[in-house]
């Protein structure tokens, strides 16, 4: 049987199974929390066996033809008659399931075999013809693992490798080289403590590693304050008069003596396939003589890239392979279409049983997970892909979470309304897919997925604590109706709203917040171990406090309106949350001045704005969109952020801000400019020079320039 057919006969039973069970629960008289948990783990067991899906089919098919004509009046007479076909249909379902063939609720469907996922890729370009991510014309399958062979792209000269004495490597990023132990120094602005997050600038208390992708070099500097200087000036990998690719370098990550280089390479011409014409690379140097790094490796995986994080000596790399458009698929084995992860020019296509489906997610691109030992970075250790986009990607430490946001349209038949015009209605809506790998023990495993109506804002909209995932999201809604009649006219209805979900391991949905903040959008979130604070706006900033001590009961403590947003949240010491956002006018909602506040949560249900800053004459800051530019150090009550063309820095001071500096980072509008601490000096790393200060005064100490 060919996939796609026991795909929509899985889907038909679950459906049969599902509404029966909804409707005895319906009659069902109390039910305790228990009871509540176990139905919702009553989900698919038969997502990942055809086979078995069609006989549960048949297995519900007999319960629903000997039941349906009794159900109602057993139901109205005799609660225990009711439990009792509820107990029957689900040990019958269940039944159908073998134990070794039984899977958790919401589990991935992992690929058997190529031509199961050319079905199923067929099966959505099908659904979605003309989307952006589709080809015309059908796939065809190949079920031989292909020869392992190169990418397209020429590989870059590399020395031989250097020798790796494990005894010199650093275990943290704190103290990362054995020249900086008793440094005192501050990292990158991360979401989760102890995950560490690529940034195009990173210090480990002795040296200062800058990407400057204006430049397309990396600098690495001595971080001895006055005197500091440039040791070394790294040039990038260039086209070398080719005008067939381009390579982006977007991050960097620093583990004791090992650097990698992160980003995107992308190349056309006549001799590159769709499929090899983009990958993530990572270059690996060697740090042992700062003033001589080596590049002595580079792995590549499939797709642009999107993220990295460090986890103790774990490097987890994610890019997003989208399939192009205008792509034929009539002639070319599915095998191609699957992703490669190339080490030092060694090319392995990813295995079916390394390869997941997000059953609920229609797109037809992949997302690409690789790990390796950051302290070694000769090879990858781990490969996993899902077939689904990546939008955010979150990381626990030994969770990783992967959102993709989708908008799906349904048009109806045409319709004749009371007064005889004819219409055709398209309701639409957003909603998220979910993935969840596990990275723990050094491999990459595949947990869970689902879907979530609505959209996260960015990966501060995700958390995990205590075995419990939590979720801010906007949901959108729209109507619109074509009358048909003559000329075609239009009506359009739009509606939003914010919700909050808690979901368990296996990602099913444990207990929910919906319906808030109606027609406005979520603009920062903030989780806090039981306690939830997220941002909407219209016209004035609702801030939002959520008690999720019990992750089944979620509950708002607190409901603060003020004018103007804050667009990130970022925790401030006892009792405090500091916000970065925008004044904004009451009447219209319209923004104003960039402006920091800072909110007293000593007491959750009664959260106040203790004090706040309008900056003047400072107007557009992308705290929003990138949390990395922010400096904030609890204990000095420093903060300092780039916006607008300069860098700023404020310090708290008792019961107020005060703006003590404002650098400027490079020659033109830039806003992504970094500061970090070394002991008493504090440097502004721009575009065109690295700026050192006194870390108490602000004063300025030496300016660097980038060449």
């Amino acid at each position: 049987m060919k996939f796609k057919d026991a795909y929509r006969n899985k889907n038909d039973a679950i459906r049969v199974r599902e509404d029966l069970l909804d409707e005895i629960r319906v009659e069902q008289v109390e039910r305790s929390r228990s009871e509540r948990q176990k139905s919702q783990k009553r989900r698919p067991w038969l997502i990942a066996i055809p086979a078995v899906a069609a006989t549960a089919a048949a297995c519900i098919a007999i319960v629903v033809g000997v039941n349906t004509g009794s159900k109602n009046a057993a139901l109205r007479n005799d609660e225990k008659t009711a439990e009792s076909n509820y107990t029957a249909a689900y040990e019958l379902a269940e039944a159908a399931v073998s134990p070794e063939e039984a899977i958790e609720p919401n589990a991935p469907l992992a690929v058997a075999s190529y031509e199961e996922l050319g079905d199923i890729m067929q099966a959505r370009r099908s659904k979605s013809r003309g989307g952006m991510y589709y080809g015309t014309g059908d796939m065809a399958v190949d079920e031989a693992v292909p020869e392992e062979a190169p990418m397209a792209a020429e590989p870059m000269e590399q020395p031989a490798p250097v020798p790796n004495d494990a005894d010199a490597l650093a275990t943290g990023m704190k103290g990362a080289s054995e020249n900086s132990t008793d440094k005192n120094y501050s990292g990158t602005n991360n979401q989760v403590e102890g995950v560490d997050e690529a940034d195009i600038v990173k210090t480990d208390g002795t040296w200062i590693y800058a990407l400057n992708q204006s430049k397309n070099k990396v600098y690495i500097l001595s971080a001895e304050g006055k005197d500091t200087k440039i040791v070394c000036t790294i040039d990038l990998w260039t086209a070398s008069g080719k005008d067939t690719f381009w390579r982006y370098y977007s991050e960097m990550m620093v583990f004791g003596d090992r650097m990698y280089l992160l980003g995107t390479h992308s190349e056309w011409g006549e001799d590159v396939s769709d499929e090899d014409r983009t990958y993530t690379f990572a270059e690996v140097y060697d740090l042992g003589d700062r003033t001589d790094p080596i590049c002595y490796a580079t792995h590549k995986q499939q797709g642009d890239y999107r993220t990295a994080r460090l986890v103790g000596d774990m490097l987890v790399i994610v890019s997003d392979y989208r399939l192009y458009y205008w792509r034929t698929w009539d002639e070319t084995p599915i095998v191609e279409f699957c992703p490669k992860v190339v080490s030092n020019d060694e090319s392995v296509t990813l295995l079916p049983g390394e390869i997941y489906v997000n059953p609920d997610s229609d797109e037809n691109g992949f997302t690409v997970v690789t790990m390796m030992n950051a302290a070694d970075g000769s090879a990858f250790d781990s490969h996993k892909a899902v077939l689904g986009g990546c939008s955010n990607v979150y990381c626990s430490g030994t969770d990783l979470l992967i959102s993709s946001d989708e908008w799906h349209s349904e048009q109806s038949d045409e319709q004749t309304a009371s007064d005889g015009r004819h219409f055709v209605k398209i309701e639409s809506g957003s909603h998220t897919n979910l993935f969840r790998f596990t990275i723990d023990g050094g491999t990459i495993e595949a947990a869970a997925s689902t879907e979530l109506p609505g959209t996260l804002l960015n990966q501060f909209s995700m958390d995990e604590y205590n075995g419990y995932y939590r979720f801010v999201v906007t949901r959108s809604d729209s109507e619109e109706i074509i009358w048909t009649d003559g000329i075609d006219t239009y009506e359009w209805n739009g509606s939003s709203d914010c919700a909050l979900y808690v979901m368990d391991g296996g990602l099913n949905t444990v207990g929910q917040i919906t319906g808030l903040a109606k027609d406005e959008r979520v603009q920062s979130v903030r989780f806090m171990g039981d306690t939830a604070y997220f941002v909407t706006f219209r016209q004035v900033d609702p801030l939002f406090s959520v008690d999720l001590g019990d992750p089944y009961n979620p509950t708002i403590l607190s409901t603060l309106k003020i004018p103007g947003f804050s667009a990130y949240l970022h925790p401030f010491g006892a009792g405090k949350l500091l916000g970065i956002g925008y004044d904004a006018d009451e009447e219209h909602g319209w923004t104003e001045n960039v402006k920091l506040s800072m909110f007293d949560i000593s007491d959750p249900a009664n959260v106040t704005e203790a004090f706040k800053l309008s900056v003047n004459d400072v107007n557009y800051t992308s705290v929003q969109y990138n949390h990395k530019i922010v400096f904030a150090d609890v204990g000095t009550g420093t903060i300092a952020f780039p916006a607008d063309n300069a860098y700023h820095v404020f310090r708290v001071e008792g019961d107020s801000f005060r703006k003590i500096g404002t650098i400027k980072a490079g020659d033109s509008w830039y806003d992504g400019a970094r500061g970090l601490f070394v002991d008493d000096a504090f440097y502004v790393i721009g575009t065109d020079a690295v700026t050192v200060l006194s870390f108490e005064t602000m004063e300025k100490l030496a300016t660097i320039k980038l060449k």
